[in-house]
């Protein structure tokens, strides 16, 4: 199983930028992801079209299995 952390930003035009973070460390924490994605928006490191980050939409890890067919 494969896991990726999804963290989407809002942005100041109104819509949103999603940043994928493949195999994130087991056990982490949604304190230590929303310290990293303040300190991101902070540092002036997520744009988009020319649009800088505002805040944080939602963060999650997203897994999936892969099946191997007979």
């Amino acid at each position: 199983m494969s896991k990726t952390l999804k963290i989407v930003f809002n942005l100041k035009d109104q819509k949103t930028s999603t940043i994928s973070i493949a195999d994130p460390k087991d056990g982490l924490t949604k304190a230590e992801v929303q310290t990293a994605a303040d300190d991101m928006i902070a540092k002036d490191f997520i744009r988009a079209n020319g649009f800088a980050a505002t805040g944080v939409k939602e963060f999650y890890i997203q897994s999936s299995d892969r099946v191997e067919l007979a």
